[in-house]
């Protein structure tokens, strides 16, 4: 609580009891020493509630951040109303106002939709907004002073939550056919004396190129909801962001590069040679063996760069493994050496256990810090089908996003456990 609110609570508190003492009919001696004394705080409290006022609106004035959208374009896509443009066009209506404007700048600048739908911003898919600009405040903790939150780009906002971003893999827009430039060898440092040079050895590069995979996720929305239910805005966001969220998710990780799907790590790696089939349950030893030679081929000085990434049956099989004669479990170990691993159902699935309740799982040991990336393609699409699910009376949405799945130097910092048995 802040401290102008502390004080207005206190002085409530006061005039109410000064009100009762002034209701008596007769006011005795220490009736009047207790109502000086809460008019002399009253008057006190006034002056420090005014002082409060003024030093809370300095702090306000010290945390207010502009938006910090790059330009009034991406202010108005922060507003964008996914729940109008769905309305509209259910009741057969042109999409109108600022939604109608920001689709048609969005066609304008990467082109028009590839599907026949409506091109909404990133931003639409993203949970609603809370501002930097609007003050909140902390903990109690904080001792009552305020707060702001930060703000994300749209993209970071959509996948804020994805256990691939949390392992390393960042999201960047790009357009028609992006490659990234990879050096294989030939850089290396030399020392030289004074006035003598060292000639230049060849460099060998490649480069990788991602290619457009159409990712979809399908939500169907009954028509009274659309027309009744208030909070139709923020539903549609969670829910169409965390059905997009997982698809990106998986196949960040488990991607076949079949049917559409990018390739995932877990291709890549295999492609790549750089699996390890363990063929065991994991041990402290085995994940820090793991990390220690990524670390030396990715010629790490910091083991801080190394990121796990692992089914959450994992995160059982080593909170049960206790050091002999200790309550330390092999996961309190390798949370304290190389942090806190990332568990995700969409990192590996769980094999089916066999006849002694064995299952297996892929663990992924790596230092993806910059090397791992989800390009997207332009704005997602969306359509609106008013007609396939008439019968019911349900309105089917389907959102298009165009994404692919680029890893750089997977010989040196990335591996994959494989095989890794579990035993619940």
């Amino acid at each position: 609580m802040l401290k102008s609110q502390e004080i207005m609570l206190a002085q409530s508190k006061r005039r109410e009891r000064m009100a009762e003492i002034q209701k008596s009919e007769e006011i005795g001696d220490e009736g009047r020493t207790e109502l000086r004394s809460l008019t002399d705080a009253y008057s006190g409290a006034e002056i420090e509630y005014r002082a409060a006022l003024i030093v809370e609106g300095a702090e306000r004035e010290a945390i207010k951040e502009t938006d910090k959208a790059a330009d009034s374009f991406a202010v108005e896509c922060r507003a964008f109303n996914l729940s109008a443009v769905v309305g509209a066009i259910t009741d057969g209506k042109a999409i109108t106002g600022r939604e109608a404007e920001i689709s048609a700048e969005l066609e304008k600048r990467n082109g028009g939709a590839q599907k026949g739908g409506v091109v909404i911003p990133f931003e639409a898919l993203a949970p609603m907004e809370q501002r930097a600009d609007v003050p909140v405040t902390t903990t109690p903790a904080s001792g009552g002073n305020l707060a702001s939150r930060p703000v994300m780009s749209a993209l970071e906002r959509l996948f804020a939550d994805s256990a691939a971003e949390r392992f390393g893999f960042r999201t960047v827009a790009v357009s028609g056919k992006p490659s990234w430039p990879e050096m294989t060898s030939g850089a290396s440092a030399h020392w030289v004396a004074e006035g003598h040079g060292t000639d230049a050895e060849a460099i060998t590069t490649t480069t990788r190129t991602p290619s457009i995979k159409t990712a979809t996720a399908r939500y169907l929305l009954s028509r009274q909801s659309i027309k009744e239910n208030p909070a139709l805005e923020s539903v549609l966001r969670r829910d169409l962001q965390e059905v997009m969220r997982e698809a990106v998710d998986k196949a960040a990780f488990q991607g076949t590069g079949a049917n559409g799907q990018p390739l995932g790590l877990a291709g890549l790696l295999d492609a790549a040679n750089r699996t390890d089939d363990v063929g065991a349950p994991p041990h402290f030893s085995t994940l820090l063996a793991a990390a220690v030679s990524v670390m030396e081929s990715a010629k790490l000085a910091d083991l801080g760069k190394i990121k796990i990434g692992a089914a959450p049956i994992l995160l059982e099989t080593l909170a049960n493994a206790l050091v002999t004669g200790t309550a330390v479990s092999d996961l309190d170990r390798l949370q304290t050496t190389l942090g806190k691993p990332v568990f995700s159902s969409q990192i590996s699935p769980t094999a089916a256990r066999d006849a002694t309740g064995k299952g297996a799982s892929t663990v992924f040991v790596a230092a993806p810090d910059g090397l791992a990336l989800i390009p997207t393609w332009g704005a997602p699409e969306l359509i609106v089908d008013p007609y396939s699910e008439s019968k019911t009376g349900q309105v089917a949405l389907t959102v298009f996003t165009f994404v692919d799945v680029l890893v750089q130097r997977l010989g040196t910092h990335f591996l994959a456990l494989t095989n890794v048995q579990d035993r619940v």
